[in-house]
């Protein structure tokens, strides 16, 4: 069974050192400002300087807190060990290999191939219990090619018509 493509589960982006650095600056810069604020705010013998200076000392620590935090969460990820590619779905000469159920689907046996604004249904009539849904964005085929390209990939196999459509974005104005 020589494949001619095999979807693997989508990897999460980790965030580069770019992003890390940037918020390693942008925290030394709010602890900076922090503690010019305090400073002012020992040195200051006007109570209206005096209140301006605590505002600003707490809008100030609240954005160092979420620049810490983002920070953080950047270089836990950035550390995170890199993930296992995980074979999601197999096109092959002989058929369809789904390897989340394990099964191998045969062309002549696939009654109808639908995608669905990136989700393939495949429907086995013979067979109910071996039909499925995958969602395509949640795997990689979408770095290789496009849905058109996928499609007529498997058209080169499936001989029956595949049923591809893709719904117009709703602007969110109703009707």
């Amino acid at each position: 069974m020589e494949t001619e493509i095999t979807l693997y589960k989508s990897r999460q982006r980790k965030p580069g050192y770019s992003g890390i650095i940037f918020f390693m600056l942008i925290s030394l810069a709010l602890l900076a400002a922090l503690c010019a604020t305090i400073y002012l705010l020992l040195i200051s013998s006007n109570f209206f300087k005096f209140l301006i200076s605590v505002i600003v000392i707490v809008f100030i620590s609240v954005f160092l807190y979420s620049s810490v935090k983002i920070l953080i969460r950047c270089i836990t990820e950035q550390r995170a060990p890199e993930e296992e590619a995980v074979e999601i779905l197999s096109i092959t000469k002989t058929g369809i290999f789904n390897h989340k159920a394990k099964q191998q689907l045969i062309w002549e046996e696939i009654s109808e191939i639908q995608i669905i604004d990136a989700v393939i249904s495949v429907t086995v009539d013979l067979y109910p219990e071996k039909d499925f849904q995958l969602y395509l964005g949640d795997t990689d085929v979408y770095m290789d090619m496009t849905r058109d390209d996928f499609a007529k990939l498997l058209g080169c196999h499936y001989k029956k018509e595949i049923y591809t459509y893709n719904s117009p974005l709703s602007c969110g104005c109703g009707g």
